[in-house]
């Protein structure tokens, strides 16, 4: 089987060339260009395999580029330095990959503002949550930042309007504290 960074190199290489050089231009003239691996940002789902018509790779419309930028300058800046490295198990996703990985129906994915992350270092889940819900709590209104935490330690990371859940895609399941501890606490 095809390693996914052979894949990507291939794809891009294809009839996916234009496109893929057009958006990773745009990502590095917004600054955002190095933060994470391109073939990353535009993969569907790591488990994209599973899903008949699932495809590993999209490019988003244009109209939508703008979108993952916030997501990436957070990522960068915020998310990177309370869990450290990060690995995108799920970037862009069009409708029927969207679909077939029972993405809700608004996924802040079909409209390029979302990544599912895992830390790179191992990190418990418990450790994640102990990182994550401060860090949701003292930016996620500023920077409109949803945020959901999933069994082991996959997690959610858009700036498309600041909310949480947890594993049910429910804000009650959110593992984070309704009212956290203010600074003083």
């Amino acid at each position: 089987m095809e390693r996914d960074i052979d894949l990507f190199a291939a794809w891009r290489m294809g009839d996916a060339k234009s496109d893929v050089d057009a958006i990773d231009a745009y990502l590095q003239s917004e600054g955002v260009g190095d933060v994470l691996p391109l073939a990353d940002i535009l993969r569907s789902d790591a488990r994209w395999r599973r899903c008949e018509a699932g495809q590993p790779f999209a490019v988003p419309p244009r109209r939508l580029w703008s979108a993952m930028v916030p997501t990436l300058r957070y990522v960068r800046d915020h998310v990177v330095p309370a869990v450290g490295p990060v690995h995108i198990v799920s970037g862009y996703r069009d409708p029927i990959a969207n679909v077939c990985f029972k993405g809700a129906r608004a996924s802040r994915h079909l409209r390029f503002a979302a990544l599912d992350l895992m830390p790179v270092w191992h990190l418990s889940r418990e450790e994640l949550i102990a990182r994550l819900c401060p860090l949701h709590a003292r930016t996620g209104a500023r920077f409109r930042v949803g945020l959901g935490i999933y069994p082991v330690t996959r997690f959610h990371i858009d700036t498309a309007g600041h909310r949480r859940w947890g594993a049910d895609y429910r804000a009650v399941s959110s593992p984070c504290p309704t009212n956290p501890p203010g600074p003083s606490s």
